[in-house]
């Protein structure tokens, strides 16, 4: 083999680098891609989960004596399953009228979310809320009102399976100022 059969194969030997370099390049940004991608739905899912968290938290205190029905459609625009059902019947059997009755108006403002990692299609968020609630009986505020949600999610959209009371004997606000619970809860421990 002379020098000059040397130098063409030597010469492609630069090439071959460059091209295997931007073969891995190419490799490792399709992998990173995906695993942000990965990353990205995952955090979307909890950013989700978040949101609906505090918008039911909020829908859930916040009502108004002369559209009760509003808040009722709220609380319901959220629910699934068997919280649905006792809310509807809890609404119709006495809340909405009472709501009415004892001219209450109340505004939650949530103040933290704690969501739970999401397990298939089922989540849990705790959400922390301050609620100024009016009536014939007064006015008052309370704060650091805790609701453990638990979510299924339906449809690609979270809805809200049941509600825990985590106030522990504390009052939450009803429509009348005497009233220790706004809304049926369970408030028993799974």
């Amino acid at each position: 083999m002379t020098d000059a059969e040397a130098v063409p194969r030597s010469g492609n030997r630069p090439l071959r680098i460059v091209a295997a370099i931007a073969v891995l390049l190419a490799l490792a940004t399709a992998v990173l891609g995906f695993l942000v991608a990965t990353d990205d739905d995952g955090q979307g899912r909890v950013d989700d989960l978040r949101r609906t968290a505090g918008q039911f938290a909020e829908a859930l205190v916040t009502y108004d004596f002369e559209d009760p029905e509003a808040h009722r459609d709220a609380v319901l625009g959220f629910a699934t399953g068997s919280f649905r059902e006792e809310y509807e019947d809890a609404f119709d059997r006495g809340l909405g009228p009472l709501i009415a009755d004892v001219e209450a108006v109340s505004q939650g403002y949530v103040k933290d979310i704690y969501v739970s990692e999401i397990d298939q299609e089922q989540a849990q968020a705790v959400v922390s809320v301050d609620i100024e609630h009016q009536g014939v009986a007064g006015a008052r505020s309370l704060f650091d009102i805790y609701f453990r949600l638990t979510f299924v999610e339906v449809g690609g959209e979270w809805r809200v399976d049941q509600v825990t009371d985590l106030n522990f004997g504390q009052p939450t606000p009803g429509p009348d100022a005497t009233s220790e619970t706004s809304v049926p809860v369970d408030t028993s421990v799974p």
